[in-house]
Order: C-alpha cells, then structure tokens, then sequence
C-alpha cells in the first residue's frame, strides 16, 4: 500500500476509535462527574469556580528575576487536574496548556521559544508523554513560537511531593543538563514550562542551566502554585 494510503487509513482509524470510544466510554468531569459534551477532562462550571492567583517572580539570580504565570492555587478542582498524568491522561495534560494561555497573561508575554521541564527516560516510558510538554505544544499552537527541547534530565529522583524543602534541593541537585542543541538559542527570550510549583524548587534548578545561555528574558508558566 502507498505510503499516502496508509497514511490516510491510519487517519480514518484514529477517527473511528475515538468515537467508539465516546459511545462507550463518555468523558465525565473529574471534580463534579457532570457529562461532558466535549473532549476535556474538567466542566465550563468547574473551570468557573478556579480562583486566579496574580503573576510572582522567582528569584534565579542577582540578574535573574523570571515572571511566573499561573492559573490558579494548586488545589482542585485544578490538583485533580494536574494528578490525572499518574494514570497516563494525556488529555488533562492538553487542558491545563488550554488553561495556561487562556486564563493567564502568559498569551501577552514576550518570548521566543518554549522549553517544556523534561521528564527522566524511566518515567516517559512509564507514563508514555511528557505532561510539560504537551503543554508546551498546546501553547506553541497558539502563539506559533516553536518548542524547543534545551534541558535534560540526567538522574532519576524521587516525586518532590512529600519531601521537604532541605530534601528537594539535595533531591534535584545535578539532575538538569543542557542538551546539545541548547547553545544555538543563545540570547533568546525563553518560557519555561511545568503543570506545578511548591517550592519552586525544580524551576530554579532549570532556570539556573538554562540562564547560562544568557536568555534576554527569561518567565515560567504553570498550571498551578503553592501560595
């Protein structure tokens, strides 16, 4: 079969599956268990009810102030959100991008390109998709600035939740490194995203190999924050 054949059959059969899947398996909201009618993971009420939090800055270095964007408390209806990539759901991963740009100011920010917080290899495999990178593509799409891949993660740590704050730093410590490719975005206004703050912890250990490309201006972007 022609390589443009298949192509299109696989096209028409990703179609049909997902809406087999509709039928059979109808999307509920995850806060109050409404139908949905859309392929989204929370309700238009529920969104509704997310209290905004205002933009903060995260101290990197003397230079070094990066802006962060965030929609709303790390709580739900937005927690619930955010904890569905532990049962691989891409699509909650894809709504809170959605809610990233639509309900914070990040859709006027200035930047070049937007670098998702990689996740260790074990736990790609894990979990099949990186949930700060589908982020990223989301709001690539809207504001047609490229994603690009500058951080790596080379050690595999613990989840940062539970820990405590002496513990995340020794935790996240060398675990960041900057990919071959990085120096070719030198001098580049960059957006770091991630779907959580608490500590901020994990950003700062980013933000510090990525400011070594002496970004012009660095911010963040997250779904939620501990404030």
């Amino acid at each position: 079969m022609h390589k443009s054949k298949q192509s299109r059959m696989y096209v028409l059969l990703c179609y049909f599956f997902n809406f087999i899947k509709k039928i059979i398996a109808p999307s509920f909201c995850v806060q109050c268990q409404h139908f949905l009618s859309a392929n989204n993971f929370l309700c238009s009420s529920c969104i509704g009810s997310i209290m905004p939090v205002v933009t903060q800055e995260l101290t990197i270095t003397k230079k070094y102030l990066a802006k962060v964007y965030a929609v709303g408390h790390y709580k739900d209806p937005l927690r619930s959100l955010i904890m569905a990539k532990h049962s691989g759901n891409r699509l909650a991963s894809k709504q809170q991008g959605q809610l990233l740009w639509e309900r914070t100011d990040i859709r006027f920010a200035d930047f070049d390109v937007i670098v998702p917080v990689p996740l260790h290899w074990t736990r790609h495999a894990k979990r099949w998709f990186n949930q700060a990178e589908v982020m990223a593509q989301y709001i690539s799409a809207q504001s047609g600035k490229p994603v690009a891949h500058l951080l790596k993660r080379t050690k595999r740590t613990k989840l940062q939740a539970g820990l405590t704050k002496q513990e995340r730093h020794k935790n996240i410590e060398d675990a960041f490194t900057l990919t071959k490719d990085a120096h070719n975005y030198k001098g580049k206004k960059i957006l770091l995203i991630d779907d959580v703050m608490t500590t901020g912890t994990t950003l700062h250990a980013c933000s510090r190999r990525l400011i070594s490309l002496a970004p012009s201006q660095l911010c963040i972007g997250v779904v939620s924050r501990v404030v």
